[in-house]
């Protein structure tokens, strides 16, 4: 299995650094053809549709054509891998969740790629938020109230969650281990069948992407009771936080970012990290994020490689106590 430590990913920079001054004649040319970013997902979803927004831009910007190229398989890898494998002249990117880059790692015994030494960090895109929802006629409407009604009931409180080893299930197994509770974990391929079962009320409560329950929650169908960041999201203003409901050390978010090949001249890496921040920054993009339960995030390339070393730091032990593996 692969292991990442905060070393390693200090080796990055200085990796990206020396490919700087070894290729600095395509740094300067750069781009000179069309620009492939793979989406190691399918087509349509959140960060497909955050991912053909920011080509656009980068398309105006830089004079050349940045195309969207849906890679998706094994949890995301199989796209992560095309990029870790391709010539680091910045005409090969990704914008990708942080699933594949973090804690797949620590998913799978075997992975066709590291991202601490095969990936370039440029720039953080946008947040992706859970939200902790419960039937409408579940006996808690609060999160404390579960909390107090699931210690008192041990493995009686039925918790869908979707896919084995998705950023939801372990914000599950996080809420365990920093509440005490145990909780009756039933696994779903999809969100799709899960939310039918929430609604129908075969399952007591779930986690998932806020864009999933937002419907119900504002139908009263499906009933909020906390959100894994750390702040209110503006989808759910009158939805408190985790951390703000007495659970502390509490976030448990999906994130998306933008990387290259490992050695991309850190020329192109200053170049794309500026126009990312600028796209961030328009109203218009604020408006395209806020349906999609995305919160644009933003920074440096130091930032995202603050931000793997974290996620890879808080999953570790929670995924080994948990004995979670994929394969």
């Amino acid at each position: 299995m692969s292991s990442i430590t905060r070393r390693q990913f200090g080796g990055i920079a200085l990796g990206a650094g020396l490919a700087a001054a070894s290729h600095p004649a395509s740094a300067e040319a750069w781009p000179n053809h069309p620009v492939t970013v793979i989406v190691p997902w399918p087509a349509g979803g959140s960060t497909d549709v955050l991912a053909r927004s920011v080509t656009r831009r980068f398309s105006e910007q830089f004079g050349q054509a940045f195309v969207v190229e849906n890679r998706s398989g094994a949890s995301g890898n199989i796209g992560v891998a095309v990029v870790a494998r391709a010539t680091p002249d910045g005409h090969t990117l990704m914008i990708t969740t942080n699933g594949p880059i973090t804690n797949n790692t620590m998913l799978f015994k075997s992975m066709p790629y590291n991202p601490t030494t095969d990936l370039t960090p440029i720039a953080l895109l946008a947040e992706l938020p859970i939200v902790i929802a419960a039937r409408s006629q579940a006996p808690y409407r609060t999160l404390q109230e579960l909390v107090t009604y699931a210690k008192a009931n041990p493995d009686k409180v039925n918790c869908g969650t979707p896919p084995l080893g998705s950023v939801a299930h372990l914000a599950v197994e996080l809420l365990m281990h920093r509440t005490g509770i145990r909780l009756n974990l039933v696994p779903y391929r999809g969100s799709a069948p899960l939310t039918n079962d929430l609604l129908a009320g075969s399952v007591d409560m779930a986690l998932d992407l806020v864009t999933t329950y937002l419907p119900h929650i504002q139908a009263g169908t499906v009933r909020a009771l906390a959100v894994t960041s750390t702040a209110p999201i503006p989808q759910l203003p009158d939805t408190l936080p985790v951390q703000a409901q007495g659970v502390p050390d509490y976030q448990a978010t999906g994130w998306i970012s933008l990387l290259g090949p490992a050695g991309l001249p850190q020329e192109i890496v200053g170049r794309l990290n500026t126009a990312s921040n600028t796209y961030l920054a328009l109203d218009e993009t604020k408006s395209l994020l806020a349906p999609l339960g995305l919160t644009p995030l933003g920074g440096t390339p130091a930032d995202l490689t603050q931000r793997m070393v974290a996620e890879v730091e808080q999953w570790r032990p929670i995924i080994a106590a948990a004995g979670i593996s994929i394969e």
